[in-house]
């Protein structure tokens, strides 16, 4: 029988993406460093343990059967686009007259051509198609009695194409648990960081700079960057400026944690022995500090005895205006704190002019990189390649 011509919608690439996009946020919402494995509450209440076991199966086998794990995510995605009114078990239009649900088109163009690339965008690597082997193109559905051979993953992947038709599986978060599998397994083969040897101040800035200000993917956590080189540049301070004696660096909040919350009145903190905040540092990424601002810091240094707050931000036009600088004299003369507005990228440079070893503070960042969990596969990608000059 010849195949039918594919009619897939035009927005369809802008709808897959969209519920991909939605599905991997709340794959990263799940993740949690040192609790890999584990189930999220909203998956366990509401798919059953049948789907969970088959998602399970599938993201075991995500790297040794590639071609039916993207299958699997095409299926998904598709799924999660139409809900009800299509059945993803009918791939091939050839077959979609045996349903009263048809999608109209071929599933194996959606995987190429828009699956696959948001796939390797987020650093998924696998298999080009899930129709890239002959097994899985045959024109039949996805039924439990599907005869082809397609290796270890069939019994997994015919359960997922039953569950979300035949049980009413909820397509949209299994699309979300099988993506957080992914991330799990991606950051538990997280690549070694490098640690570039610098002394050169403004080759340190410039790195820092390329880093802040990459156009990356997945925007996500890239504000936390410039707050993890700041706090790497104050662990080496600490230790050479006697304004520093006696003085703690408090470690760095989640990045999630708001300051009311927290009780932090900066994303850095300098604290004296008895506790109280000696100096903070609130950073804003990609934000012209304002007259607003300066009063949201005024209310958070209100009744505490700090000798200096900073509001730094990655934005260029980081000059404080007339009425700012009004602001912070009065925030002087009220409450006795020196209040100091600039740019992260000048403070950085400033910084490290102080330090006899400014290169000393680029394995703490790397640390810090490594460590810090809104920190992202792509960031820690994007500094190697920054750090060795590919990119």
């Amino acid at each position: 029988m010849a195949k039918k011509a594919d009619s897939r919608p035009a927005n369809l690439d802008e709808l897959i993406i969209k519920e991909l996009d939605l599905a991997y946020n709340k794959a990263e919402s799940y993740f949690i460093p040192g609790k890999e494995n584990e189930i999220p509450q909203e998956i366990s209440s509401n798919l059953s343990q049948d789907f969970i076991d088959a998602l399970d199966g599938i993201a075991k086998l995500c790297e040794k059967a590639s071609t039916g794990y993207l299958n699997v995510i095409t299926g998904l995605a598709i799924k999660a686009v139409y809900g009800d009114t299509v059945d993803v078990r009918y791939h091939q239009v050839q077959i979609q007259n045996q349903t009263d649900k048809p999608a109209g088109f071929n599933f194996r163009g959606v995987s190429e051509h828009i699956i696959f690339h948001w796939m390797e965008n987020h650093e998924f690597h696998g298999a080009k198609s899930g129709w890239q082997t002959r097994t899985f193109e045959r024109p039949k559905p996805y039924f439990l009695n599907y005869e082809e051979n397609i290796g270890a993953i069939k019994v997994p992947f015919l359960s997922t194409y039953d569950q979300i038709e035949t049980h009413n599986q909820n397509a949209k978060l299994g699309l979300a648990f099988l993506l957080l599998r992914r991330i799990e397994l991606r950051e538990r083969t997280k690549i070694t960081l490098a640690i570039p040897r610098l002394q050169d101040v403004l080759q340190i800035t410039n790195l820092f700079k390329s880093h802040f200000f990459y156009s990356y993917k997945d925007s996500k956590g890239a504000s936390r960057l410039p707050v993890i080189a700041l706090h790497a540049i104050y662990k080496v301070l600490m230790q050479e400026l006697v304004r520093y004696n006696g003085k703690i660096l408090k470690d760095l909040e989640s990045h999630s944690a708001a300051d009311s919350q927290t009780g932090s009145i900066g994303d850095i903190e300098i604290a004296n022995k008895d506790g109280s905040i000696f100096e903070a540092v609130e950073v804003k990424h990609m934000i012209p500090i304002s007259k607003e601002l300066v009063d949201i810091a005024k209310q958070k240094i209100r009744g505490c005895q700090a000798d200096r707050y900073y509001i730094l931000t990655t934005h260029n036009m980081h000059d404080p205006s007339d009425e700012v600088i009004t602001e912070v004299e009065n925030v002087k003369r009220l409450l006795g704190c020196q209040m100091i507005v600039n740019g992260v990228i000048p403070s950085i440079k400033y910084y490290l002019r102080l330090l006899t070893n400014p290169g000393a503070v680029l394995p703490n960042y790397v640390q810090e990189l490594a460590t810090d969990k809104a920190i992202s596969f792509e960031h820690r990608d994007v500094w190697n390649k920054i750090a060795t000059g590919s990119i």
